[in-house]
Formats: C-alpha cells, sequence, structure tokens
C-alpha cells in the first residue's frame, strides 16, 4: 500500500511538472468608470469592466511531437468583474475554446470556436478602438473588435519572409441544410520591420442584426426598425437586442489596414465594406479611420483616432483621443473621450448595441477612467 502511495504521488509530481512547462495561464482585467452624456435623452456614470480589453482567464498549452510537429490548444473564458460571472452568455470558454497541429514547414490547423481574420488582421489597425471601445466602427457591423465563430476548422500558413494567409470554414450544423447559418473568412497579413499590412473577408449566411440598437437608424434595407412616439418621442426598437433581431441572408465584410511604426509615433489606417444581402435588396456600410500612438516617453503615450461612416443616405463621424500612463509593464492607467456625429434623422449610438443605448439625437460622447492589469 505505501510503495503504491509513493508511485501515485510520484506520477502526480510528474504530470504537474510537465504541465507546468507546456501550459500558460494568462488573463487581463480592466476596470474603471464610464460617462454617457446622452442614452435615450439621459446621462449616466456607471462602473464598467472588460470595456476596451474584454476580461479574460485563459489556458494555453503545447506539446512536441516531434519531426517539427506541436500540438496546441487555447481555453479562454471572459468575465464581468462587476458581479463575478461568465460572458460571452455565460459560456464557460466563451472566448475561445480550441485544439490542433502546428507544423514548422507546413503550417496550422485548428479546431473549436475561433476569431475570424478580421481579428487577426485588421482589429490591430483600428486605434480609434484601441483609444476607447466606444470607438470601433460604427455598429461593429465589420466585427473590429474581434467576433468568434463556433464549429470552426481553421488553416494558417507559416510565415514566409514575413507574410501569412489563412482560411477558415464554420459548420452551420443544419440538419438537411448544409450552407444555411455557415460562415467563412480569408485573411493575410505581412509584416516587415516598422511595416504592417492586413487584409481580410468574412461572409456569414443566415445571420442576424440589430440597426437601431447598434447604429440608431430607424429604417434598414428599406425596412423601418425602430418608431418613435412623437408626443413623447419614446423610441420602439422593433428588433431590439435580446430577440432575433432582423435576419440578413448574408453578411460579407472585405477590409484592407497598414501601419508604419515611426519609432515614438506609431500611424494606422484602415478601411471596410460591409454588404447586407436579403433577397434582392442589398446595402452596404462603409468605413474609413485613420489613428495612431505617439510615445511621450517615460510611461506616457497619447492614442486617438478620427473614422468616417456611410451607409445609404445615412454617415456617421466619430473623433476618439486617450491618454495611457504605464505604471509598470502589466499595470496600466488609461482614460479617454469620443464623440460622434450622425446625420440628423440617426440617433447617434456609440456602444453597437451593448455598451451604451442610442441617443435621443444624433450626437453621443463617452468619456472613461480606468484601470488595466495584465497576467
Amino acid at each position: 500500500m505505501i510503495k503504491r502511495c509513493l508511485w501515485g504521488a510520484m506520477a502526480a509530481l510528474s504530470l504537474s511538472a510537465h504541465a507546468q512547462s507546456s501550459v500558460t495561464i494568462y488573463g487581463i482585467i480592466d476596470a474603471g468608470i464610464t460617462y454617457i452624456d446622452n442614452q435615450g435623452g439621459g446621462t449616466q456614470y456607471k462602473f464598467a469592466d472588460g470595456v476596451n480589453y474584454g476580461n479574460r482567464l485563459g489556458f494555453r498549452g503545447t506539446e512536441d511531437l516531434g519531426g517539427g510537429l506541436r500540438a496546441l490548444f487555447n481555453l479562454e473564458m471572459g468575465f464581468n468583474l462587476r458581479n463575478g460571472t461568465l460572458g460571452q452568455g455565460g459560456r464557460a470558454f466563451g472566448r475561445q475554446s480550441w485544439v490542433g497541429l502546428e507544423s514548422a514547414s507546413l503550417g496550422t490547423v485548428t479546431l473549436g470556436r475561433q476569431y475570424d481574420f478580421v481579428r487577426d488582421y485588421l482589429t490591430q489597425f483600428n486605434y480609434g478602438g484601441f483609444a476607447s471601445v466606444y470607438a470601433g466602427h460604427q455598429g461593429d457591423y465589420d466585427r473590429i473588435s474581434g467576433k468568434q465563430m463556433d464549429n470552426t476548422i481553421k488553416y494558417v500558413t507559416p510565415s514566409v519572409g514575413g507574410f501569412t494567409a489563412g482560411a477558415m470554414f464554420a459548420f452551420g450544423e443544419q440538419i438537411d441544410a448544409f450552407n444555411t447559418k455557415t460562415a467563412f473568412s480569408l485573411g493575410s497579413g505581412y509584416k516587415n520591420g516598422p511595416l504592417s499590412v492586413g487584409a481580410a473577408y468574412v461572409r456569414l449566411n443566415d445571420t442576424n442584426v440589430y440597426p437601431y440598437a447598434q447604429t440608431g437608424v430607424f429604417s434598414f434595407m428599406g425596412v423601418p426598425v425602430a418608431v418613435a412616439d412623437p408626443a413623447t418621442n419614446t423610441v420602439t426598437d422593433l428588433y431590439g437586442t435580446t430577440g432575433s433581431g432582423f435576419l440578413v441572408d448574408k453578411q460579407e465584410i472585405a477590409g484592407i489596414g497598414i501601419s508604419y511604426n515611426f519609432e515614438k509615433f506609431l500611424l494606422a489606417a484602415n478601411t471596410t465594406a460591409t454588404k447586407f444581402t436579403k433577397g434582392d435588396n442589398s446595402t452596404t456600410q462603409h468605413v474609413y479611420e485613420l489613428g495612431g500612438m505617439y510615445f511621450l516617453g517615460g510611461p506616457w503615450a497619447l492614442v486617438g483616432g478620427y473614422q468616417h461612416v456611410t451607409m445609404a443616405d445615412d454617415k456617421w463621424d466619430q473623433y476618439t483621443g486617450g491618454v495611457r500612463y504605464s505604471l509598470s509593464k502589466r499595470t496600466t492607467l488609461y482614460a479617454s473621450a469620443s464623440y460622434l456625429h450622425a446625420s440628423s434623422n440617426v440617433d447617434a449610438s456609440q456602444g453597437a448595441g451593448f455598451y451604451t443605448l442610442p441617443s435621443n439625437d444624433n450626437s453621443q460622447t463617452t468619456y472613461r477612467v480606468a484601470l488595466v492589469h495584465t497576467f
């Protein structure tokens, strides 16, 4: 019995040592105060967490299989610091959950819940959103904030002269309807010293959007999506954010971004086009953004951006700036402000239907002060 116990203890120690050498535990915590000058006609101060950086706790690991081949995985959960609940609708590993194989010469294949190539190749150029998530592209229709796909298989080439490319497919898992609710994405990127370039394409079949909550429009693709009571000016969102939303046959996103690092100043630009199709009708949102970060020296940095957005007869202009102070390599304080001005017939909305509610007029300003800690 003693011998068996000693053997069990030695085996446990061996497994523990192996896990420590191949598994990394990491995370980010973002918490602070947000002020919104107009939400449906009222102002709001609120504690908000996971804003500029989604709160997360993750586990990633690799195992050397020999011959230049590795097994790898990533499990990452999101959580709400304010009340300790899980994010992403209560999923245990809602941010990422995948496993795969990596070959130094052939590339990487992964399977599970993963980010599409907008996140991999374009999000890095969204400096307005980096200053404040409230300045992510209007409505986040182009998924610039970083969106996952379920049931995916994803392939990325090895880097060749700084160039990589990839493709992914998401199974809809509908009985007798292979194409229903499927999605796929393509992407490529190039890095050479201070220069970075990225491009991505995403197509989503049979997906839902929330036009008024996300962008503040009252009509989408010629269909009323919100109505205002002329007596009280109270708005009724016909598609909300908790229901099934406005169903489109397909949503296609294409974008390109570029940045150049001038040592103390990093300049970035990007543009995206998001096309919605429903039957014979279609509409396209175009986004144009210019932004950057200036390193003042020491722990200080300034970051900001400007974006111009058009869709049908509507347009949006957004100006965002922020300041960051690094207390250490892992802990940062930041403050930001973002102003959005839309067409006169649009209720401005900076939160893509999730972080803020639309204003009751065509402008909205958000301010935020927060602490970010990484581990």
